[in-house]
């Protein structure tokens, strides 16, 4: 009550202090304990609502003397991760002096202990996705009728803090679609200093972040921004990044583990809005150090980069450039690995998921495609300058699985620098390089282009690079090996447009080269040059000055099986792919057109073989040598071919003629003389039953191709041959074939042989040893068989199998010594030949005996024939008489048409049927014996008269058997085998 009064009676300026006071202490006693448990609530009700999440707020604390509150124990609960987001502290402390510089000004606002716990699960499913999910429904739910708001309203409220600082914050991402979970954790710590929103002074906005990664590294940003426009800039600085752990997030999206590896980065920035955004990035220094990528299941690292260093690098939003002044690789290594699925490398960073592959494939296919696009127009959106790259000691490893077993080639010892490479604008980059294939071969690249428009040149040489190592790919496709060689190549190359056309020139060799088939030899090549190369896909040409190729040793083999190199190696190699459906385009395109201007044989050989045939059969030609020309597959153009060889070392041997691919033609010479046939053996124990005993062989033949039909003219000679042992063969012909020799032999041991052969190269069954063989032995044959047609040349034509005689007479007359003067003829020609002599008779002859004996008794020697006879009436009657006598029949009988009347006409019809009736009853009356003894004597009176008068020696005259009732009156020939 006193004090009642006393306030009563005090004066107003009393009673506003007591009031003030009053106010003062509600103010702090509602401050001290009333707000907290109000803001507490009210926060946590409302992030509750907002989230859809259980939200903790332990406790929060509000001084209202010093402005300030804090929170403590703030979380937002997480099934998965227990919390998402929280804090062990917030403190924020306002300035009362913002009421008096009409903007609100915090001494401080300082977050202690930030925990943010981020996790994705399988399906890319994230421990936030429902709390996005969330607030969107909730703003579906609201007023969508939003007033827009003008730009002087939607200006930054003036702000300023003194410090704004983050202190033991963790960052934590948990990485769970894979088998593993994996986690990542990031200690954040961050300071900003006179922060203000209007403020553009330099000591204003400034900040320094700081996170420390897993294994030691450390993440610092700092610098300064502005806002009204934005403004930020300053230094990005990450040292000893872990790439480690940064990679086990990234399992199940791609196919590699990163065993180890370093990153650091540096660089200032810029970026603003004044102009629109504007990303500036200079002195930028990036380093990677002892970087693995590894493929699970793998114990070489697939890629291993031991240092890498980019500085300088700027980047420049508004221009759209980026620039890298200076790229180094130290002794990267990448060892790639084929397989039945393809080349690892192009499979590292792909998905896990094979659909999720296949559609990142499809992405960076389209990509690939559109940039590529841009750079051929000159329309890159930015332009990327690499002043400088080098790289040292670089080391290829290429491992094929596919075949077995597993086969490596490496590159190692390589280098390469590359200056002013600038993607988006026309500007010419230059390059060298170096490297070491398969530990030998020595490479050397270099060269300069550009890139838009395409435009590059560039050289290389590669000397002495291995073949054999490569012999494993070839044995894949064919039954071939490849067991030494070195093959050098010098290049020089362009190529330019978007097609784009290529140009090629150069020249290549090969030395010692041993390529065999079936483990057997097959080419050796001493030394192999191809000059004066060129190649251009513009207009689909090549070109070659000259092939050089010298000791070139190849042998051509026929199996027991009777298969030649080409169908081994055919049946050897894999069966094609069937591609089905239409032919592919290249089918039909238009055909490149190779032209070489010359190919030069020096000190070669080239060997054949025949183990199907018993014995086997050899044949070479050795020092081989000459030329072929003007190759060109052109339409009429003509090559020319002069060739020279010695068959099995002897044996001159020579090609010359023309030849022409398009359509195919030639016309050639072929030349071989005194090759030793007893090589034959082969063939003709097969095809003829006989083993040569000696003989030498020359053949001049010209041979000719129009149209794909062959013409052949050649000039066989054999001379001294002569068969010798008989072998059993079911293909040799049934007849004499050494006759027929002795036949086409001449008197001084040659067989001359003029053969023609035509046929139709289109024809599948038309093979020219075939032809040759099929033609020489049915010459053989028919001089086997029919020796006298094949001698019917040197008698005039005359075929001598036969030699007729006057019928029932053993003297030669004219015609007959006609005959035996031409025998004797051949004879002298073939001295080597023995004439069997059969005398024979047939029907003439007995009816020639059987009319001399009716002569005799009718005329005696003044018989004229019967074509006098019956024109003289006495030796009609002779005739009539005779016959009724010895017939006791009357000759009228003979006649069964009417006489004629005139008597001298009657008289000579009957004296003719008399004789033709009594020549048929003494035909039959001939003794055999008689015959016997005609025949006898012819074979012996021509033999007298060969040796007499045409000096044959005797013995190679015999006397056969004599045959009666023959084909012939007179002598039948035999050759004596």
């Amino acid at each position: 009550m006193k004090v009642t009064q006393a306030l009563k009676g005090s004066s107003w300026k009393t009673k506003a202090l007591v009031i003030l006071a009053g106010f003062y202490l509600l103010y702090v006693l509602l401050g001290f304990f009333v707000a907290p448990g109000l803001v507490r609530d009210n926060a946590r009700d409302a992030l509750a609502e907002l989230t859809g999440r259980e939200v903790v707020i332990s406790e929060v604390k509000i001084n209202p003397l010093a402005l300030s509150a804090t929170v403590n124990g703030f979380a937002i609960n997480d099934e998965q991760t227990q919390v998402l987001l929280g804090f062990n502290q917030l403190y924020v402390n306002f300035e009362v002096s913002s009421l008096f510089r009409w903007r609100w000004h915090f001494k401080q606002i300082g977050v202690e202990g930030l925990n943010v716990r981020a996790q994705r699960n399988p399906g890319s499913v994230f421990n936030f996705d429902d709390i996005i999910a969330h607030m969107e429904t909730q703003q579906a739910d609201s007023d969508p009728k939003v007033e827009p708001v003008s730009d002087a309203e939607s200006s930054l409220p003036n702000i300023s803090v003194d410090e704004l600082s983050l202190s033991h914050g963790e960052l934590r991402y948990t990485e769970a679609t894979g088998k593993e979970p994996h986690q990542l954790i990031l200690p954040v710590a961050f300071t900003v200093t006179n922060f203000s929103t209007v403020a553009k002074g330099e000591d204003q906005n400034g900040y320094a972040i700081h996170l420390e990664g897993p294994e030691g590294g450390a993440f610092d940003w700092n610098g300064h921004f502005a806002f009204s426009p934005f403004l930020a800039h300053g230094h990005l600085s990450i040292e000893k990044v872990d790439l480690v752990s940064l990679a086990k997030l990234a399992e199940g999206e791609v196919r590699f583990t990163v065993p180890s590896g370093e990153l650091d980065l540096q660089t200032d920035y810029l970026f603003s809005t004044e102009q629109g955004p504007r990303v500036m990035v200079n002195n930028g220094e990036l380093t990677l150090r002892d970087l693995q990528i590894q493929k699970p299941g793998e114990q070489a690292p697939s890629v291993e980069v031991p240092a890498l260093t980019v500085t300088g690098i700027s980047v420049d939003s508004a221009k759209k450039e980026i620039q890298l002044p200076n790229v180094a690789l130290e002794q990267p290594q990448v060892n790639a690995v084929l397989a039945e699925d393809g080349l690892d490398l192009a499979t590292l960073f792909l998905p896990v998921d094979p659909q999720e592959a296949e559609q990142r494939k499809q992405d960076v296919k389209e990509k690939a495609q559109e940039a590529a696009e841009r750079i051929a127009e000159a329309e890159t959106v930015w332009v990327t300058r690499l002043d400088n790259l080098a790289i040292e000691g670089n080391t290829l490893r290429l491992t094929d699985r596919t075949l077995n077993p597993a086969q490596t080639m490496t590159l190692t010892d390589g280098g390469l620098t590359l200056s002013n490479l600038i993607i988006g604008e026309e500007a010419t980059f230059t390059w060298q390089g170096k490297a070491t294939l398969q530990e030998q071969g020595s490479l050397t690249h270099s060269g300069e282009g550009q890139l838009a428009p395409l435009s590059i040149s560039a050289k290389g040489a590669l000397t002495a690079l291995p073949l054999a190592p490569l012999s494993p790919w070839l044995e894949r496709e064919a039954p071939l090996k490849m067991t030494s060689g070195q093959l050098s190549v010098d290049l020089q190359s362009t190529v330019k447009g978007d097609t784009p056309d290529i140009t090629v020139n150069g020249s290549a060799g090969v030395i010692n080269l041993n390529l065999q088939e079936g483990g057997r030899p097959l080419i050796k090549v001493n030394k192999g040059q191809v000059k004066n190369v060129s190649l251009a896909t513009a207009t689909q040409q090549v070109r070659v000055g000259e092939i050089l190729l010298t000791g070139i040793d190849m042998l051509h083999r026929v199996d027991a099986q009777g298969r030649d190199v080409a169908s081994r190696i055919q049946a050897g190699m894999p069966a094609p792919a069937s591609s089905g459906g239409s032919p592919s385009a290249s089918s039909s395109s238009k055909p490149w057109q190779v032209t070489v201007d010359k190919l030069r044989l020096v000190g070669s050989q080239v060997r054949h073989e025949d183990l199907s045939l018993s014995p086997h059969f050899r044949i070479g030609l050795y020092q081989l040598a000459g030329t072929v020309s003007n190759l060109d597959t052109r339409s009429g153009r003509t090559a020319n071919v002069n060739l020279s060889a010695q068959v099995d070392r002897y044996a001159p041997f020579s090609v010359k003629g023309r030849l022409s691919s398009e359509p195919f033609s030639t016309d050639m010479q072929v030349s071989l003389h005194n090759y030793e046939m007893t090589s034959l053996s082969p063939y003709t124990g097969l095809y003829l039953g006989y083993l040569v005993e000696k003989g030498q062989l020359g053949v001049d033949t010209e041979v000719s191709v129009e149209k794909n039909h062959l013409n052949s003219a050649a000039d066989i000679l054999a001379d001294q041959f002569y068969l010798g042992e008989k072998v059993a063969s079911e293909n040799a012909v049934r007849a004499p074939v050494k006759l027929g020799l002795s036949v086409l032999r001449s008197r001084s041991g040659e067989i001359t042989l003029p053969v023609k052969m035509s046929g139709d190269l289109d024809d599948p069954s038309f093979s020219v040893s075939g032809m040759i063989l099929k033609v020489l032995t049915n010459i053989v044959v028919k001089a086997a068989t029919a020796p006298f047609s094949v001698l019917a040349g040197l008698a005039g034509g005359e075929n001598l199998e036969t030699i007729a005689f006057e019928p029932g007479s053993a003297q030669a007359g004219v015609q007959t010594t006609g005959s035996l003067q031409a025998l004797a003829k051949v004879l002298t020609e073939k001295p080597h030949l023995h004439i069997g002599l059969v005398g024979t008779t047939n029907a003439e002859d007995r009816a020639a005996i059987a009319g001399r004996a009716i002569a005799e008794d009718v005329a005696g020697d003044d018989w004229l024939g019967i074509d006098a006879a019956v024109q003289e009436k006495k030796w009609r009657r002779k005739l009539i008489r005779r016959y009724e006598s010895g017939s006791d029949r009357d000759v009228e009988t003979l006649i069964s048409a009417p006489l004629p009347e005139d008597d001298e006409q009657r008289d000579s019809l009957l004296a003719r049927s008399a004789w033709d009736a009594m020549l048929a009853t003494e035909i039959e009356l001939v003794d055999q014996e008689q015959l016997i003894a005609l025949a006898r004597l012819r074979s012996e009176n021509a033999k007298a008269r060969l040796v007499k008068q045409f000096n044959i020696e005797p013995s190679r005259l015999y006397l056969s058997d004599a045959k009666v009732d023959g084909a012939v009156s007179g002598l039948t020939l035999t050759l004596e085998k």
